[in-house]
């Protein structure tokens, strides 16, 4: 599971405007916020989609990218659009630490 963390709190809503912009219109991108933890939702087709859950400590903000689907379809969508979506977290929300 690819994750980053980026040194400032960022909330779901900044983190799916800032996909939206890096990733482009092919892309569905949507916040949910509340309950116990907050995430985004990203999908590239039918087939390829991610949740990004965002964990915020002080004032910082953990991003963990998980691959959605079925098995074979779930390891596949870690290792694409999984990555895919950590590295536009990357580029559009700051500098972070890998992990």
């Amino acid at each position: 599971m690819p994750s980053a963390t980026i040194s400032r709190a960022i909330t779901p809503q900044e983190t799916a405007e800032a996909l939206r912009r890096q990733l482009g219109s092919g892309y569905k991108v949507n916040p949910h916020s509340g309950g116990s933890r907050d995430k985004v939702t990203v999908g590239h087709g039918s087939l390829a989609f991610a949740t990004v859950q965002l964990a915020r400590n002080g004032n910082a903000t953990t991003f963990h990218v998980h691959g959605g689907g079925l098995i074979v379809g779930r390891l596949v969508n870690e290792f694409g659009i999984a990555r895919t979506v950590t590295a536009a977290i990357k580029e559009s929300l700051g500098p972070a630490d890998a992990g």
